[in-house]
């Protein structure tokens, strides 16, 4: 998927630290503006599939506890959630 939105990247690897790396920067940009310094201490990552994006989050916010929720997870929750 990511040789396929940066289909100039010469590897899958620089491909994901492009996507990756934009996405991370967007979110410590929201969290700055939003809470300022304060730590980040908790992160849910709602429809993780394979946990690539995961694996990004720890490395970039390494004091932080990251908890998966893969989609089908996610869907089965909130389908509880809206008609039961």
């Amino acid at each position: 998927m990511v040789r396929r939105a940066i289909p100039n990247a010469s590897t899958v690897d620089e491909a994901n630290q492009v996507v990756r790396g934009n996405w991370l920067q967007a979110i410590e940009q929201h969290h700055l503006q939003y809470s300022g310094t304060t730590m980040i201490r908790d992160i849910l990552d709602i429809g993780c599939s394979v946990g690539v994006s995961t694996r990004f989050l720890a490395d970039k916010f390494p004091s932080a506890n990251v908890t998966v929720s893969p989609i089908l997870k996610f869907c089965e929750l909130i389908s509880t959630v809206l008609y039961r």
